[in-house]
């Protein structure tokens, strides 16, 4: 991928998340009120952030941003906040598991894997009892992680291939 490529695709994205981020902490704000947004936000800012900075065969963001949504996903049970992690942090989140899965050695990539799937059964789990753990946060982010390992590994063995 070509310098010009990767920063449309990064312009694009952060686009995304700044849409993202003004969207749902208007829908917080509207259906919780008060600042309840505030942390989506900033656990958004900080994940999208991360996904950004992303490039190949690095590590920290993507070590980084896993640990930024099991944070958010703890605290926001903890001080009983609208369930984490919101939908962009989810996608940024996607964005640097499968970036990671592409790029990262054999074992570093499966870390990135299970540590992904690991804020998923976080989300689940603050979600209990309530809808045997199925919200509609929990939902988006399986589904986001899914689809990053599926790409991740598709683009993996691709770039392999050729």
């Amino acid at each position: 991928m070509d310098t010009t490529h990767r920063t449309a695709m990064n312009a694009i994205l952060g686009l995304v998340f700044l849409t993202g981020l003004g969207l749902t902490a208007y829908l917080i704000a509207v259906s919780w009120g008060g600042l309840y947004w505030l942390f989506d936000c900033v656990a958004g800012v900080l994940a999208g952030t991360l996904a950004l900075l992303r490039g190949p065969r690095r590590s920290w963001p993507v070590a980084c941003g896993i640990a930024v949504a099991a944070v958010a996903t703890v605290v926001a049970r903890v001080a009983d906040l609208p369930q984490e992690p919101g939908p962009v942090t989810a996608l940024a989140l996607a964005v640097l598991v499968g970036s990671g899965i592409r790029t990262l050695p054999g074992r570093r990539a499966a870390a990135v894997a299970a540590g992904g799937f690991a804020v998923v059964v976080g989300t689940w789990l603050t979600a209990l009892p309530d809808a045997a753990g199925f919200t509609a946060v929990t939902s988006v982010n399986i589904a986001a992680w899914l689809v990053a390992v599926l790409l991740g590994i598709g683009l993996r063995v691709s770039a392999r291939a050729s």
